[in-house]
């Protein structure tokens, strides 16, 4: 049996063209359902989801997400 982690990039080959974005080292978002951006502690973000839940933006994906909601980036 193969492990996630194995899987992982065929997954995001998946899920790239449905608007999704890593945020973290175990955590990908649908970009279309980000309510709202936060500012956090020491270079972090918080996305508030349209659900209600928060999910931590890590300081080592923030660049690369806020290129994404630019444009400038593919997802992922």
């Amino acid at each position: 049996m193969r492990s996630l982690y194995e899987i992982r990039p065929q997954l995001e080959e998946l899920l790239r063209p449905r608007r999704f974005c890593r945020i973290s080292k175990s955590t990908l978002v649908n970009l279309m359902k980000i309510k709202a951006i936060q500012p956090d502690f020491n270079g972090r973000f918080t996305a508030l989801l349209r659900s209600g839940e928060k999910v931590l933006i890590s300081r080592s994906y923030v660049k690369a997400f806020k290129a994404v909601l630019k444009g400038e980036a593919h997802e992922l």
